[in-house]
């Protein structure tokens, strides 16, 4: 496999999956403007749509080729003019393309720098003689329109590739896939860190991560996890995508995504927004490399309401009592669920709803003498109606935290569906489900509940939410 893969809109929801994972509420469309006979991936989110790399033909008149007469790649960009329709694929820049690959490519935050895989040598009077042109990144910045002053990375080496950059968004992470020796595979991730201005030494993600496969195309996600593609054994097929994450000062075993993101086909070159709500990735399932875009079936509510704690307490008092108060009597309340309280004027909690007969004995402190039933109340403990669901409210990073929504309350709807949202990209369909949280931090889980239509037709949704704590795990 070469180190760079040269390898109406269509919906699918596709079936199989992966224990463990909970990534099968999205789907994925097919976008219109793939070629559909050249090779069209590595998407990337730009402003107002997407750059990605595809060996399409330039001209008609001219098309160059390597010396293995491979199709060479071009940077892309594409304009999304709305949810559905998208412009025509153009040339990102004259001035960063050449007779050579370009691409894959990334962007800084305010995409004024950009990052590209290029040929590590560009000069003309080689191209057809030098067959070991290896790949290395390149940056280049933008003024204007015009995008110039191109230099090359400065751990570039023309003994080996560097490619496929991803940069963080602080843009002081810059993640790349490399062959260079020393590694576990064919290609391994790495990463490099801005310190003062100058990019330090290339760091493997070590033996956890990089396999003794191919491991390539990563992303940096603004949640801290790095995706990739591998084909690695435990693949579906060819390539398939992965993430790992840094806890607890090492990076975790990479998790296999489900379907439909991955298949029996090379899926790669996965792109995310940053509440994992939409994205990109590219497969050849359809026959050539082409770029699908995946859409979050059960997103973020920007409005859902902070699940408010049930308390069913009540103050219960007999007013006739108060005038005897100077008598030498005790008031002993029979509350109907066990237990029995003393006092004129008392508090007591339900710990369930339900009817609850409540009755005054009067008791002679003198004779000891016990009149019962002097006074008695049906108290009426309703249940809240509101979306709620239980759970921990606090655990260690690589726990499984189980969800129980069962205790969602609505009289005038009968629930349908439940869907969970557990702020990580991970999600679920069930009254009761359970999320491993990788990482330290606070997640705000959201619980959407989902009525049963009307009779015209319309569902009431309803959504409630809470934050669980996420610790760093203790060391041993």
């Amino acid at each position: 496999m070469s180190f760079i893969k040269n390898i109406c809109v269509i919906v699918f929801i596709i079936g199989f999956t992966l224990p463990g994972q909970s990534q099968g509420n999205y789907k994925i469309e097919l976008l219109p403007f793939n070629s559909g006979i050249f090779d069209d991936f590595a998407p990337v989110i730009s402003e107002n749509g997407i750059i990605f790399c595809s060996n399409r033909k330039r001209k008609t008149l001219i098309n160059y080729t390597t010396v293995e007469n491979e199709r060479l790649l071009d940077i892309y960009y594409v304009k999304q003019k709305d949810s559905l329709k998208w412009g025509r694929p153009k040339l990102m820049s004259d001035d960063i393309s050449s007779i050579f690959h370009e691409g894959p490519a990334c962007f800084n935050k305010e995409e004024t720098i950009i990052y590209f895989t290029r040929n590590y040598s560009v000069d003309k009077k080689k191209r057809k003689q030098d067959s070991q042109n290896n790949f290395g990144i390149f940056t280049a910045s933008r003024s204007g329109e015009k995008w110039s002053v191109i230099k090359p990375f400065k751990y570039n080496n023309p003994d080996y590739n560097i490619a496929h950059p991803s940069i963080s968004r602080d843009g002081n992470q810059l993640f790349f896939a490399s062959n260079m020796p020393g590694g576990q595979g064919k290609s391994d991730i790495y990463y490099s860190l801005k310190e003062n201005g100058e990019w330090t030494s290339p760091v493997s993600l070590g033996p956890g991560v990089n396999s003794e496969s191919s491991e390539m195309y990563p992303f940096v996600h603004e949640s801290g996890r790095v995706y990739f593609a591998s084909d690695r054994k435990s693949s579906l097929g060819g390539l398939d995508i992965y993430y790992s994450q840094f806890v607890d000062g090492k990076w975790i075993k990479p998790v296999q995504l489900a379907a439909p993101f991955n298949s029996p086909s090379d899926d790669f070159a996965y792109v995310a927004d940053g509440l994992f709500e939409s994205g990109f990735f590219s497969s050849n399932r359809e026959r050539t490399d082409d770029i699908f875009r995946f859409i979050s079936m059960i997103p973020r509510y920007p409005d859902c309401q902070l699940i408010k704690k049930i308390s069913y307490c009540y103050e219960i008092t007999e007013e006739g009592a108060a005038r005897l108060d100077t008598l030498p009597f005790i008031y002993e309340w029979d509350l109907g669920d066990g237990e029995k309280k003393r006092g004129i004027k008392i508090e007591h909690c339900f710990k369930n709803p339900g009817v609850y007969m409540v009755q005054l004995n009067v008791i002679d402190s003198l004779t000891r003498e016990v009149k019962y039933n002097e006074a008695a109340y049906p108290i009426q403990v309703d249940r809240v109606e509101q979306v709620m669901f239980s759970s921990l409210d606090t655990c260690y990073a690589g726990d499984e935290v189980e969800f129980d929504g069962t205790e969602t309350n609505f009289t005038s709807f009968e629930i349908a569906e439940y869907q969970w949202n557990f702020n990580d990209g991970n999600t679920g369909i069930s009254s009761k489900v359970s999320n491993l949280f990788l990482a330290p931090g606070i997640y705000n889980v959201q619980l959407m509940v989902i009525g049963i239509p009307d009779k015209d037709g319309q569902t009431r949704t309803e959504c409630g939410c809470k934050n669980i704590v996420v610790l760093e795990k203790p060391p041993g």
